[in-house]
C-alpha cells in the first residue's frame, strides 16, 4: 500500500511536470510581432569605404515564431546592429547598391540560430553608395591673412595630417591641408614675440565643396609665428556719405546726395588688426565725405567725389565693390535755399 509520503511525492512531481510543460508550450506557442531596429552599416577595415548613408534608422520587421525566439530577436533590435558590407546580402563593392532589407533580417535570424522568420520589411528596399577610401600623410601649409609680416620660418605643430578621401579624388588640383590662421586669431598676438596660436585644418577654398566626403586628422594643430606687424582686413556692407564744407556757405545751399548713392556698398578696410576688430564689433563709425567748396555750391555741380574719410588711424580704405578706388563718384544736387518758396 502507498504511503502518504510517497502519494505526496508523486502529487509535488507530476505538479512540477505540468508547470514545466506549460511553461515549454508557452515559450513554443507562434506569435507574429513588429519590431524596430536600427542598422549600421560598416567596412571590412576601418577607413577602407564612405558609405552613405552609414545607418539606416527605424526599420521596421514583422516577425513570426516560437514566443522565446521572437523575444530573443526582439531583445537583439534593442540595440543598433552593426552589419559589416558584403556579409547578409550587402555588396562590398564600390558603388550604388539597392539593399533588400527583408534579406538582411533573414540573415539575421539564421546568424543569431533563430527559429524565425521574417514576413516583411519598412521599408523593404534602401539604397546605399559605397566609395573606396584612400588614406595618406600630406605637409600641413599655414596659410596667414593678406598683409601679415614674420620674423623667421612659420612653424606648425604636427607639420603633417592624415587626410582620408574617395580615390575617385586622390587627384584633385592643389590638393593641400590648410592650417589657416584667421584676423581675429592674430589681434591677440604681440609683434615682436614668438608666440603660438591654434588652428583649425582644411581644405584650400578652391575644394570645399567636397569638405563633406574628405577626413583630416587632427583637426587642429599649433602654428608658432613671430609677427613683425599685423593687418586685417574687413568687409563692410554699407557706409553712409555725407556732406562736408564751409558752414556758411552749406546755411545758403539745399545739398541732397543721390539715395542710389546715399551709400556705399561692399567697401573692404585694411588696417591694423585692434582698429580692424573695433570696426567690425561696431565700436567705431565709419564715415565717407563729399567736401563742398565754395566754388562747388556756386556753381551747383551735380557730382562730386570722395574725397574724405572718418577712419581710424592706420587703416584705409582698399575697394568699393569691384572698383579698386577708394574715391567714387557721387550723384548729388545742389540748390539755393534763397530760392526755395
Amino acid at each position: 500500500m502507498e504511503s502518504r509520503r510517497g502519494r505526496i511525492g508523486n502529487v509535488v512531481t507530476i505538479s512540477l511536470v505540468t508547470v514545466l510543460i506549460w511553461i515549454w508550450a508557452a515559450g513554443e506557442t507562434r506569435e507574429d510581432i513588429t519590431s524596430f531596429t536600427d542598422l549600421r552599416l560598416v567596412g571590412q577595415t576601418q577607413g577602407s569605404v564612405q558609405i552613405t548613408p552609414a545607418e539606416i534608422n527605424s526599420v521596421s520587421f514583422q516577425m513570426r515564431g516560437a514566443k522565446r525566439a521572437i523575444d530573443a530577436m526582439a531583445v537583439l533590435f534593442r540595440e543598433p546592429l552593426d552589419i559589416q558590407i558584403g556579409t547578409m546580402g550587402i555588396p562590398a563593392e564600390p558603388g550604388v547598391h539597392e539593399i533588400d532589407l527583408l534579406t538582411v533580417g533573414r540573415f539575421l535570424a539564421e546568424q543569431e540560430d533563430l527559429p524565425v522568420t521574417f514576413l516583411s520589411a519598412d521599408p523593404e528596399v534602401t539604397s546605399i553608395s559605397i566609395k573606396s577610401l584612400v588614406t595618406r600623410s600630406m605637409t600641413i601649409q599655414v596659410v596667414l591673412p593678406d598683409g601679415v609680416r614674420t620674423a623667421g620660418a612659420v612653424e606648425v605643430a604636427p607639420s603633417e595630417a592624415s587626410i582620408t578621401l574617395p580615390s575617385s579624388l586622390a587627384t584633385l588640383p592643389n590638393l593641400s591641408i590648410d592650417a589657416t590662421v584667421s584676423d581675429q586669431d592674430l589681434a591677440t598676438l604681440t609683434p615682436g614675440r614668438l608666440q603660438e596660436i591654434e588652428a583649425t585644418l582644411g581644405l584650400p577654398e578652391s575644394l570645399v565643396e567636397f569638405a563633406e566626403e574628405i577626413t583630416i586628422t587632427p583637426r587642429k594643430v599649433l602654428v608658432r609665428v613671430k609677427l613683425v606687424s599685423a593687418e586685417s582686413t574687413f568687409l563692410v556692407p554699407s557706409i553712409p556719405v555725407q556732406i562736408a564744407g564751409p558752414p556758411t556757405d552749406l546755411d545758403q545751399y539745399l545739398v541732397t546726395i543721390d539715395p542710389a548713392a546715399a551709400f556705399l556698398r561692399d567697401v573692404t578696410l585694411r588696417g591694423p588688426a585692434d582698429a580692424i576688430a573695433n570696426i567690425a564689433e561696431g565700436k567705431v563709425s565709419v564715415l565717407a565725405f563729399l567736401h563742398l567748396t565754395s566754388d562747388d555750391l556756386v556753381q551747383g555741380i551735380t557730382e562730386k567725389a570722395v574725397s574724405m574719410w572718418q577712419l581710424p588711424p592706420g587703416v584705409t580704405v582698399s575697394s568699393i565693390g569691384d572698383d579698386a578706388t577708394s574715391n567714387p563718384m557721387v550723384s548729388l544736387t545742389i540748390e539755393d535755399r534763397s530760392s526755395q518758396p
